[in-house]
């Protein structure tokens, strides 16, 4: 970072004080909108794991079966919906290990279990309506959410 910055002011002479002071701002600002739905999201993962509500959500997946493969295919939903609302983060230390138990136990392996919670939890993260990665890309590319939304649905079709 510092060669960058002394690139750009002393070969390029484009940086001066108050382009850098702007980008700083700039920056400021994109982090502390993301930061903020961060802290959310904490506070969400805190409410769930006050609650129990992972470990209710194992009991159900065991009542249902046994069988890796559909507790695979539970988790990969339950994974994607989780990814919606909270971020990566946060889902992995709440959801994960909370999963992880009953999966090991059925039979799965846990290096694959890892790569289907990362993988879903990163769909889930583009996945409207609270994707933070939407969020992040609709900030640093200065385009109002609606329209990322609306080219979004486009793709899917």
């Amino acid at each position: 970072m510092a060669y960058a910055l002394l690139v750009s002011a002393l070969l390029y002479r484009e940086l001066t004080w108050q382009r850098l002071l702007d980008a700083a701002l700039g920056t400021l600002r994109a982090s502390s909108a993301i930061l903020l739905i961060v802290a959310i999201a904490a506070l969400f993962g805190w409410v769930l794991s006050v609650e129990q509500i992972p470990q209710a959500i194992t009991k159900i997946m065991l009542s249902i079966s046994t069988d890796p493969l559909i507790l695979l295919l539970l988790v990969n939903m339950l994974l994607v919906v989780v990814g919606m609302f909270l971020d990566s983060a946060t889902a992995i230390l709440v959801i994960a290990p909370i999963i992880a138990k009953p999966l090991v136990a059925a039979g799965v392996d846990p290096v694959h279990l890892g790569m289907v919670v990362v993988f879903n939890l990163m769909i889930g993260l583009v996945t409207p309506p609270m994707g933070l990665a939407l969020f992040l890309v609709a900030d640093i590319a200065q385009v109002k959410m609606k329209d990322i939304l609306r080219e979004m649905m486009l793709l899917s079709i």
